[in-house]
């Protein structure tokens, strides 16, 4: 998930192969798993003071990752390997920058420029502003122009790299990153061709493949169907809004399908949209207060730190967007806000600390016994409800935006002697009450 930008001015061509930046890495003192967010997009017009203040900012939070796009139509914009000096500057300054700090990027290549594109309408790609949305959200005509422009970023960054996603968000009901056809062929068929030359390139590189939003598996299934496997290191998902429980189905569609790849949450998060007379949803999201932003954040981190078969996760992002995409650790103005400060406390020791516990109140309402309390939106749970030692009842719930719940069990079961207990999904810690 990403906004839609504009295309960057067109600068002067440079062709050929650039000679590689010098990139010093600092020595790491953070966690071993890449866990970090992602920046604004990079663009030749973006102020470089920007990308330096959300460079530092993630310094600050003590991220070891930063997620950073590279627009394939800014870069290589008029020809194979005429690469934009002005885009190719910027972009070194901000992986160069991040790598200064100790601080890896996890970089994903996407939007087609006109000339590789297979859009089925184009203008003249010769001419100025060619590289138009339309024509940059379908996928390459050839996969070996996009396995051209991988590997020079490989090759080009080499350790300053944390791992190389390919494409975004292919499954994208939206089509604002994959359009046209045959989707799972031809994405698999574009992993299949960058796979061996990036690892060629760069053996210690991961690739991430996958890139995908849905949770239910059906897309993963067709990948697995058109020959996926053995063309990634690692599968990247992007889960909003209860981002544990989608981990956990994909991980079990890996299981059934013997995919013993590591996942990579390389976007997630919540935009703090929510406000008192406000709108619940924006941006197709439920809309949160700060304080469960900065829950969920934390509790995320936390959770892929401490489960082997998750390798990293990375935030979107660092810094509010708009009215509706409010997903940052800082807000537009650049302020801290809560979920910052978590996320600093988080990372500074991802292994330690709890995952928010959920609260529970039993107390009758006429015919009904009502439970409710609080949780966390990172999370999912289960209630059972019991007479004796017979299980009498199971519900699943999620909290609001606000981080409570309350539901209202059955009149049939009664409002005496039953054992009520809420428990998380992801962590299996519970809280019990009796009426």
């Amino acid at each position: 998930m990403k906004i839609t930008s504009s295309r960057p001015g067109q600068g002067r061509m440079l062709a050929g192969v650039v000679a590689a930046a010098a990139l010093a890495l600092a020595p790491a003192a953070h966690a071993a798993k890449p866990l970090g967010a992602q920046i604004d997009s990079v663009t030749a017009s973006t102020p470089q003071a920007r990308i330096a203040n959300q460079v530092a900012a993630a310094s600050a939070v003590h991220a070891n990752t930063l997620r950073v796009e590279v627009d394939w139509s800014a870069l290589e914009p008029h020809a194979q390997g005429a690469y934009d000096p002005d885009y190719l500057a910027k972009l070194d300054r901000t992986i160069q920058g991040a790598a200064q700090r100790g601080i890896k990027s996890l970089v994903f290549l996407d939007r087609s420029p006109c000339w590789a594109s297979s859009a089925p309408r184009k203008p003249d790609c010769a001419a100025r502003g060619s590289n138009t949305f339309e024509v940059t959200r379908y996928g390459p005509t050839d996969p070996q122009t996009y396995v051209q422009a991988a590997t020079f970023l490989a090759t080009r960054y080499g350790a300053a790299l944390a791992a190389f996603e390919i494409w975004n968000e292919p499954d994208q009901s939206n089509e604002k990153y994959w359009a046209g056809p045959d989707k799972v062929k031809r994405y698999v068929a574009l992993m299949k061709a960058v796979y061996a030359p990036l690892k060629q390139a760069n053996p210690l590189l991961p690739v991430l493949a996958g890139s995908f939003v849905g949770t239910n598996g059906a897309w993963l299934k067709a990948m697995y169907a058109a020959g996926a496997k053995g063309s990634y290191d690692g599968l990247a998902v992007h889960f909003y809004d209860l981002p544990l429980l989608a981990l956990k189905t994909t991980h079990a569609v890996q299981t059934a399908n013997g995919d013993d790849k590591p996942l990579w949450l390389t976007e997630f998060g919540w935009t703090s949209c929510l406000r008192k007379g406000g709108p619940k949803f924006l941006a197709d999201h439920p809309c949160v207060t700060l304080a469960q932003q900065a829950r969920g954040v934390a509790d995320v981190y936390r959770a892929v730190a401490r489960t082997p078969w998750i390798a990293g996760a990375t935030m979107y992002m660092l810094r509010d967007q708009s009215t509706a995409y409010q997903f940052g650790l800082l807000d537009r103005a650049d302020k801290r806000k809560p979920s910052f400060t978590a996320a600093r406390r988080a990372l500074l020791h991802p292994r330690t600390g709890a995952l928010t516990r959920p609260t529970a109140r039993l107390r009758r309402s006429g015919r009904h016994l009502v439970l409710s309390g609080t949780g966390s939106v990172a999370d999912m749970y289960v209630v059972r409800a019991y007479q004796g030692t017979t299980l009498r009842y199971r519900a699943t719930l999620r909290t609001t935006g606000s981080g409570t719940y309350r539901l209202a069990l059955p009149s049939v079961l009664g409002t005496s002697g039953l054992k009520v207990r809420i428990q998380s999904d992801w962590t299996g810690r519970s809280v019990t009450r009796r009426s």
